[in-house]
């Protein structure tokens, strides 16, 4: 089992919402980190992706991008252990276009806010992220944007 399928196991787990979403994480490369999930589970009473959906997925990619981040700076830092806590503080998104296929995420972290998170993690035991993500559609045309503003504390 891959790291991304685990953490999509305690999301599933600690959040049984989550299941009924039949979301995937596909991957992280340390800055970017991208779901899917099909339409069929998601769709509302017009036949296209729910919004409720969607930026529950959205607001989970970010999540997910902030807690691996600082799981990564855990296991690179011998003098810091022990679990972390990430909750969502806020979030806006932008519905561009209705969407009748499967939903793509991308969430991304630029290099200087992920620096700053780490740096401030590691001197504080807490820290604010922001996230960007766009959901698209299998051609790649974004069909929502979000900003979301996560808090990283160590020692959950």
């Amino acid at each position: 089992m891959t790291e991304l399928d685990h953490l999509a196991e305690r999301v599933r787990a600690a959040i049984p919402l989550t299941g009924h979403l039949a979301f995937r994480f596909t991957g992280f490369d340390g800055a970017t980190l991208t779901l899917t999930a099909p339409l069929a589970p998601n769709h509302n009473d017009k036949g296209t992706f729910f919004a409720g959906s969607q930026v529950a997925l959205l607001t989970l990619a970010g999540w997910a991008c902030t807690t691996l981040l600082a799981e990564a700076l855990i296991a690179e830092t011998a003098d810091i252990d022990g679990p972390v806590d990430v909750v969502a503080v806020e979030g806006s998104q932008n519905y561009r276009l209705p969407l009748d296929q499967d939903l793509t995420v991308t969430a991304t972290v630029g290099d200087e806010a992920r620096r700053r998170f780490q740096a401030r993690l590691e001197r504080r035991g807490k820290a604010t992220l922001s996230v960007d993500a766009l959901a698209s559609n299998p051609a790649g045309d974004t069909v929502c944007e979000y900003q979301g503003l996560y808090l990283a504390r160590l020692g959950g």
